[in-house]
């Protein structure tokens, strides 16, 4: 069982990224694995779901700005279920973020208690200039983003390649950064499906 976790701040375009990927994987001719083998869990969402359930928050963009316990108790839910999943299904990409910015500072998206249960094979980091990052969360209005500038974002993915190293000490397994810059979608999904 593999267990691929594919990370990036709001506005790289990890999920798309991800998403492309597989299409590229599935579209090979003679490929040994499909679309199919692999299940991709959003811990995000398995977090908003949990929160939702306990009437905590109204939209998904609210877990960042709960306390800081309330979030571990969430995250460590979010663990648990996608380690049943691990042990049913060959196959897992965890499409996550690597650091989580919040009002009293940064959270690992992944704290060493979540890395021993979930034990990842491979960790990947998908980035974009700042720039790019501005003008897609600008462009995305399904979410309510907190304003950052070019020097926050800058920060935070400084702090999401530190951390992501951090894991990989903990974890023993690599760690892999792609580029995702604009008009570049195909080239990022490539070689995320080459390493898958």
């Amino acid at each position: 069982m593999t267990l691929v976790v594919v990370t990036g701040m709001p506005g790289s375009g990890s999920s798309t990224v991800i998403k492309e990927a597989l299409k590229l994987i599935e579209g090979r001719s003679g490929s040994k694995r499909s679309k199919s083998e692999y299940s991709v869990r959003n811990y995000g969402d398995i977090m908003y779901k949990a929160a939702l359930e306990e009437g905590i928050v109204s939209n998904r963009d609210e877990l960042r700005r709960l306390s800081v316990e309330k979030q571990r108790e969430i995250q460590l839910h979010a663990c648990d279920k996608i380690a049943e999943w691990r042990r049913s299904t060959e196959h897992i990409i965890i499409d996550t973020h690597c650091t989580i910015k919040t009002p009293t500072g940064y959270l690992p998206g992944l704290p060493e208690y979540v890395l021993r249960k979930l034990k990842p094979d491979m960790f990947v980091l998908i980035e974009a200039k700042p720039e790019e990052i501005l003008e897609r969360r600008h462009r995305d209005r399904t979410r309510e983003r907190d304003v950052e500038d070019k020097s926050g974002i800058e920060e935070h993915q400084f702090m999401n390649r530190v951390v992501s190293m951090a894991y990989a000490c903990l974890t023993g397994a690599p760690v892999k950064i792609i580029e995702n810059h604009d008009g570049g979608l195909g080239k990022a999904a490539q070689e995320l499906a080459n390493l898958l």
